[in-house]
C-alpha cells in the first residue's frame, strides 16, 4: 500500500515554513510553495491535466487513471489542501475542478526568483546600450577627425 505525504505536514519546519507563513516576498509564496510540492507527483500532474477539460467527480477520474478511488481522494486532498482543486457538491455527487486562483500562487513564488534575475538583465542590457552609444559616438567622431585632416 503507498502512503502519501501530505503538502501541510510539517518534515521540513524551520524558519518560514508554519502553516499561513511567507517565506520570500510576494503574494502567495507559502501556498506557492506548497502548490509546486504537491505538483512534484506525476499522479497529481494528472489528475489537475484532466481537471484542466471541466469539473469531474472522482469516479470518473478514477476510470481514467491507473489508480484506485482511494488513492485519487488522496490525490485531491492534497491538491485542495494546496489551493489548485475546489469541490462542489452537485445533487449527490462531488465534483472536483481546478481552483481559477490557484496558479496565480505558483507564479508569485516563481516571479519572486524572476524579478532579481531581470532586473540585472535590464541593467546589463542598459549599461550595454550606453557602451554601444559610446563607441558609436567615439567612432563617428573619429571618422570626422579624419575628414577635416584629408580636407587640409
Amino acid at each position: 500500500m503507498t502512503t502519501y505525504r501530505t503538502v501541510t505536514g510539517q518534515a521540513n519546519a524551520g524558519p518560514g515554513s508554519e502553516p499561513g507563513s511567507e517565506r520570500g516576498a510576494g503574494r502567495g509564496a507559502g501556498r506557492g510553495e506548497r502548490q509546486l510540492e504537491a505538483l512534484g507527483d506525476a499522479r497529481r500532474r494528472d489528475i489537475v491535466a484532466l481537471l484542466a477539460g471541466g469539473a469531474v467527480s472522482v469516479g470518473e477520474l478514477a476510470e481514467r487513471l491507473p489508480i484506485s478511488r482511494p488513492a485519487v481522494s488522496q490525490h485531491l486532498k492534497v491538491l485542495k489542501e494546496a489551493g489548485l482543486v475546489r469541490d462542489h457538491a452537485e445533487g449527490t455527487r462531488r465534483l472536483y475542478g481546478l481552483d481559477p486562483s490557484g496558479p496565480a500562487d505558483v507564479r508569485a513564488y516563481l516571479d519572486r526568483f524572476w524579478s532579481n534575475h531581470l532586473a540585472a538583465f535590464a541593467e546589463y542590457v542598459g549599461e550595454d546600450a550606453v557602451r554601444r552609444r559610446g563607441d558609436a559616438s567615439s567612432g563617428q567622431a573619429g571618422r570626422g577627425e579624419e575628414s577635416e585632416r584629408d580636407r587640409s
